[in-house]
């Protein structure tokens, strides 16, 4: 029975994307609109910083350019963190999408067609978007009241007369205009990744119809996988944000590199947290399904095992070649490796190789920190070795 489409209801499910959407994609198939809306952000933020803090002169200007932290963040973090959103939901509604017309039983799709409806309506909400606006300028109101200019996590440009708390013109206008940006977009990932774990949760308590036996070890759930690809711009964004300010520690202040060698450890956590935690959801789903499984197959293998071992262990002083061609062995084969498929069954539904996808581009920010904090010396010597 062809199950009703999502479309029917009105809502905003898409059809499976089959093309892999590869990570630049968010800036190759990105729209006209969303181009000009990233430019207007970048431009708000880091425009008048540099204008700003060259016309206190090229020492204030330097120490802006040379701000690590600052340009990674607002040139490759904000206009990532814009562009990549879109994609990133296209992907969740394919998930849905699937979840609607292959593992959804058809007496809970009224149910689930409800959770999606309320996620897609809270994800789009004007009045989510103005709380997060509120949120962002609430912390940074909360920080205004502990940071001084004066402190190790402020370069130059950020220091002068005339601004709020003695922070330059520039260092006030990156503190309610640009920072704010940032964090704006970030609350919203944020946000946005917490109502897609709730979308989740709530599909995971419901009927599913999974497969113990199905090939793809995850009882027909193996599509999840398609949307961990859509984390990977946030994970980069995180190792952005923090190679960044590792970088204005150790290139401008002098600091030894391996002081920071806890902090991968704290980024490949919230890397895990964030883009692949939500999906532990269906971790009870798979493991009840892998408990009937076994149970019921298990049972199955056994009685077939028996009877066959009766009608041929038996005979094996007058076998012949034709026995080879006995359906008998084949389908026992069959239907071991049926029994094969769940005992493979994965708990986790995420595959190993996206896990390491989602930390790694966390971690490659922080490749020219490393590169740049080497002594050249020692670089070349070490190069020279490993060509010669």
């Amino acid at each position: 029975m062809k199950l009703p489409s999502q479309f029917e209801t009105g809502n905003s499910l898409r059809p499976s994307v089959t093309r892999p959407v590869r990570f630049l994609d968010v800036f190759r198939t990105a729209s006209t609109q969303m181009l000009v809306l990233t430019g207007m952000a970048v431009a708000l933020a880091w425009v008048p910083l540099l204008v700003l803090s060259a016309l206190r002169g090229g020492a204030i200007l330097i120490s802006f350019l040379t701000d690590y932290a600052t340009q990674s963040r607002l040139l490759i973090a904000l206009p990532v963190l814009i562009l990549a959103e879109r994609p990133l939901q296209s992907r969740y509604s394919s998930v849905a999408h699937e979840l609607e017309t292959v593992v959804v039983a058809e007496d809970q799709l009224p149910e689930f067609r409800a959770i999606w409806a309320s996620h897609d309506k809270v994800r789009n909400s004007t009045v989510a978007k103005f709380l997060i606006v509120v949120l962002t300028y609430a912390t940074a109101a909360w920080l205004g009241q502990y940071l001084s200019p004066t402190g190790s996590e402020f370069s130059l440009w950020w220091r002068g007369q005339g601004g709020f708390k003695s922070f330059s013109w520039a260092g006030t206008w990156a503190f309610f205009v640009s920072y704010p940006i940032l964090a704006y977009y970030t609350y919203l990932w944020l946000w946005r990744q917490l109502l897609w774990a709730r979308f989740l949760r709530s599909t995971a308590l419901l009927n599913l119809r999974l497969v113990a036996p199905h090939p793809d070890h995850l009882g027909g759930l193996g599509f999840l996988e398609a949307s961990m690809l859509g984390q990977l711009p946030f994970s980069f964004c995180m190792g952005v944000a923090l190679a960044g300010a590792v970088a204005n520690r150790v290139l401008n202040e002098g600091h030894p590199l391996l002081a920071y060698k806890y902090l991968t450890l704290v980024l490949i956590a919230g890397v895990l947290i964030v883009c692949v935690a939500p999906y532990l959801f269906f971790t009870r789903p798979l493991m009840q399904m892998r408990r009937r499984g076994m149970s019921a197959y298990g049972a199955f293998a056994h009685a077939v095992g028996e009877q066959f071992e009766k009608r041929w262990l038996p005979q094996t002083d007058s076998l012949t070649e034709d026995v080879l061609t006995v359906p008998d062995f084949s389908t026992t084969g069959d239907l071991y490796g049926v029994v094969h498929n769940i005992d493979d069954i994965r708990v986790i539904p995420v595959g190993a190789v996206d896990i390491y996808a989602v930390i790694i581009v966390a971690l490659i920010p922080a490749i020219p920190v490393v590169i740049a904090a080497i002594p050249f010396g020692t670089l070349m010597q070490a190069t020279v070795r490993f060509l010669f």
